[in-house]
């Protein structure tokens, strides 16, 4: 029964795979990458701040005096389509407190400005990889393990954790330990005990529970489900507890000292 479970997930993984490949290419076509010329950005940004920041805030997410670039659709429209300036020139020569006269270069390198400001603020962005992750202090991060997080008191960085900076990116690293318990071939699985009212127990991985019905798995049976009776007694361990509930206590500065200890551990 279990190489037949691994083999059903193996299968839908795969199914999964090729249909996200499949979605890929029509996904491009409708949301084509804004490249960026960094030299035009550069030059860009020169004119943002002598003509545009003043009101519109050096970051361009607006002041009370101008609104949001960032969020202006008429900015989103040219990044989006790629226009290079070409539809925000007459905007700029006609708005209200906008007289404008821009040339098509200077139109291109606002636009490229612009272009990569909002790039820089997407959440998924147009960086292959998370930023900053190492931005963090090693000294708090170890004080932090041995202390306040009491990460020593499950973990070892001679034995379990020995090396893990070789193992991981910092980015899977960051992962792992905000949540352990979410992503493919967990070691470790939420356990369950159900006692029955005749007093026989039911053990197993855990897998579905809510206030009237617990699922579980057995090596043997596979899954059973039972209602939450008051005679029914349901004990849960969970190998990630103590993550889970650090996850409502870490602050910014915890997460980047701590990963950014971790990494050093190599």
């Amino acid at each position: 029964m279990e190489l037949n479970l691994l083999k059903n997930r193996f299968l839908r993984f795969v199914h999964i795979n090729f249909l996200l490949s499949l979605m890929a290419a029509p996904l491009l076509a409708q949301f084509p990458r804004s490249s960026v010329d960094p030299s035009a950005a550069e030059s860009g940004s020169k004119i943002y701040a002598a003509s545009c920041a003043h009101c519109h805030g050096d970051d361009a997410r607006g002041t009370t005096n101008a609104p949001d670039l960032l969020r202006s659709v008429a900015v989103l429209h040219d990044r989006r389509q790629m226009l290079y300036g070409k539809e925000l020139g007459p905007l700029l020569s006609t708005e209200p407190n906008h007289n404008f006269k821009f040339s098509e270069k200077e139109l291109h390198d606002l636009s490229q400005f612009l272009t990569a400001s909002v790039n820089g603020i997407l959440r998924s962005g147009y960086n292959a990889q998370p930023t900053h992750l190492l931005d963090g202090d090693a000294k708090a991060g170890e004080a932090y393990f041995n202390g306040s997080g009491g990460c020593n008191k499950c973990h070892s960085t001679t034995g379990d954790l020995a090396n893990v900076g070789k193992r991981y990116t910092p980015a899977a690293l960051q992962q792992k330990y905000l949540f352990p318990g979410y992503g493919l071939f967990i070691r470790h699985k939420v356990q369950v005990t159900v006692k029955l009212p005749s007093g026989k127990s039911v053990n197993g991985d855990l897998v579905h529970i809510d206030d009237f019905t617990v699922t579980l798995h057995e090596k043997s049976d596979g899954n059973r489900s039972f209602n939450r009776t008051g005679t029914l007694k349901v004990t849960i361990i969970d190998p990630f507890e103590a993550h889970a509930k650090l996850l409502n206590q870490y602050t910014d500065a915890d997460i980047h000292n701590l990963t950014t200890y971790l990494a050093t551990l190599k």
